[in-house]
């Protein structure tokens, strides 16, 4: 049997949910038909609206819990996202634009909380397909990850009515900056601000030409003293969509730091580094580092990544295994079973022992179960 992919370990319900907006949205991910998914999609953005007009969600909390895969998942809040914007021109559209930040600190600090309104709507402007967002009005301060993740659909569609109530829903937003611990971190911050329907056709725009330049600004305006800093812009995007990409390009940029320091260590005290990728039961991933060779005895470096419901563990792995390839790293054992939650990832030379294979050379399946490079 191939294994070509980890495993999912995400906790999803044993038995269907008897959820009206639950098989909605399996009737958009896996329609009988175009017109099937449609029907689906325009009835379940009624209902969501309706219960976030309410302020009364149990059945879309209850339903965004229980969803049975990734792609009833992603259905449900692509409509969640969908009820979000506005109907007639007295609403408004919000938006995020994130950046995520790799910082290395000599010691702790924190990054600017202000937003460098003037100098975004200056590089934008240079760029017709983001034009749209110099009109926009901005948030004055730079919105944590944590915060950010924290706001409800509700509030957001309580916030797009009218220019009071986003004002409102403004200042209610918190202004803390962003810590900084010693050593290096990658953080996700955002730029928000909300305006008229026009700047709907600057969302989910690729950056192109303007990633440069965005960068540039966000890396001088963050600059501080014994802090070396990388900033990676991101597209502008409605909020849960600004949410769900950024989360996912931080998490990604950090196993990416991570591995490089560990694989940087290793390399000082072994010839050969060792992998091991395994899914924890919990709805995580594991990434270990170790020296390929027992004899050395090395502590096993280990990063974890907390699965969302929006994750595609195929994209995951496939990138971490093409930076192994960049780093030259070919020892790789990916298991096929999933760890008990509270289990150790083992090391490479134990991992050897269990039931996997190298990704680099197989899929696990007609002896390629051991694939290890030589």
């Amino acid at each position: 049997m191939p294994h070509t992919y980890l495993p999912d370990p995400r906790p999803y319900p044993e038995r269907t949910v008897n959820n009206k907006l639950l098989l909605l949205a399996t009737r958009i991910a896996r329609p009988e038909s175009a017109e099937d998914a449609e029907q689906a999609r325009a009835e379940l953005k009624k209902q969501i609206a309706q219960m976030l007009g309410l302020r009364h969600y149990i059945g879309l909390s209850v339903a965004m819990t229980m969803a049975g895969a990734p792609d009833i998942y992603t259905a449900l809040m692509d409509t969640v996202d969908e009820a979000l914007q506005p109907e007639n021109d007295e609403q408004l559209q919000w938006f995020a634009l994130p950046v995520i930040v790799v910082a290395g600190a000599d010691k702790a600090g924190e990054l600017k909380s202000s937003c460098p309104e003037a100098l975004i709507n200056a590089c934008l402007a240079n760029y017709p397909a983001l034009r749209p967002l110099t009109r926009a009005v901005w948030l004055p301060q730079l919105i944590r990850s944590d915060d950010f993740a924290k706001i409800k659909p509700d509030d957001w569609y309580a916030a797009k009515e009218s220019t009071d109530a986003a004002a409102e829903f403004a200042a209610s937003l918190p202004t803390a900056s962003a810590a900084i611990p010693q050593d290096q971190s990658v953080h996700a911050l955002y730029a928000l601000g909300y305006g008229g329907r026009e700047i709907q056709a600057a969302l989910g725009q690729s950056l192109r030409e303007a990633a440069l330049p965005l960068m540039q600004v966000w890396q001088e305006y963050l600059a501080e003293e014994n802090m070396t800093l990388f900033t990676n812009p991101l597209s502008p995007a409605s909020p849960l969509s600004a949410l769900a990409d950024a989360s996912r390009t931080r998490l990604r940029m950090a196993l990416d730091v991570f591995s490089a320091n560990v694989i940087r260590s290793v390399r000082l005290q072994s010839p050969r580094v060792g992998v091991v990728m395994a899914a924890q039961e919990g709805g995580r991933l594991l990434f270990g580092f170790n020296a390929a060779e027992s004899a050395y005895s090395l502590m096993s470096q280990v990063f974890s990544w907390p699965l969302s419901p929006r994750d595609d563990i195929r994209i995951i792995q496939q990138d971490f295994l093409d930076l192994m390839v960049d780093c030259q790293v070919e020892n790789i054992r990916l298991l096929h079973d999933i760890l008990p939650e509270n289990a150790a990832l083992p090391d490479y030379a134990d991992a050897l022992d269990l039931p996997g294979h190298n990704p680099l050379f197989g899929n696990g399946s007609d002896g390629s179960e051991n694939g290890v490079a030589n």
